[in-house]
């Protein structure tokens, strides 16, 4: 179960900001993802008993070739 904040798993998952992450949040996508600790959210990459972060992004997102998504690596 790792946890990223948002800059972070902007940048694993090859965007070049948190723009499109914190506009799935704000529409209430990432409830099962979003972790807080101390008062920062966080999100989990591999929640138990959901689909990893990158490819629940896929079913979600429309798909453009621009879409810089990759797969995770466990």
């Amino acid at each position: 179960m790792p946890y990223c904040t948002y800059s972070e798993t902007a940048r694993i998952l090859g965007y070049q900001s948190r723009s499109t992450l914190y506009k799935v949040r704000k529409d209430g996508w990432l409830k099962h993802y979003e972790v807080s600790i101390e008062g920062k959210k966080y999100l989990d990459l591999h929640p138990k008993g959901y689909k990893p972060l990158d490819q629940y992004l896929k079913g979600i997102l429309q798909w453009r070739p621009s879409n810089p998504i990759r797969k995770l690596k466990n």
